[in-house]
């Protein structure tokens, strides 16, 4: 009679060829919960943010809000190891051009520098929109 058991060594060849795949198959399906944390807290002081118009006289307020999102941001890049680099990137990007928008327009609180900085937090509310619909299934 025949032995239908698997050899040890052939056993243990399998095993390593497919344990990296399972794990990595498991682990693509969700991202890890402080990288979502910080997407939830980054949208969430973005919407913030914006439930503020800014205007000459508002710009102050706003450039202090900007802590929080700056913050939220460096979570943001903390957490996100290799996790949606060009989402990533430009949410970087778009605070980056806010904090200086708004200095701008804090410094010289002009029609254009107002306008500057309003058309930085459309852009930096998109990115961080885009980041959130890419994350959504993720987290």
């Amino acid at each position: 009679m025949r032995s239908s058991r698997v050899p040890a060594p052939a056993l243990a060849l399998w095993v390593a060829v497919l344990a990296p795949a399972l794990v990595s198959c498991g682990s693509a399906e969700k991202a890890p919960s402080d990288f979502c944390k910080s997407v939830a807290g980054l949208d969430s002081a973005v919407t913030q943010i914006n439930q503020s118009p800014l205007t000459k006289s508002s710009v102050a307020a706003v450039q202090d809000s900007l802590d929080q999102i700056d913050a939220a941001a460096k979570n943001l890049v903390d957490t996100a190891g290799s996790q949606f680099p060009g989402e990533v990137a430009a949410v970087q990007a778009g605070v980056t051009a806010l904090d200086a928008s708004v200095k701008a327009a804090v410094d010289q609180p002009t029609p254009h520098h107002v306008n500057a900085a309003r058309t930085s937090m459309r852009a930096l509310t998109t990115g961080v929109d885009d980041l959130s619909k890419a994350t959504s299934s993720a987290c």
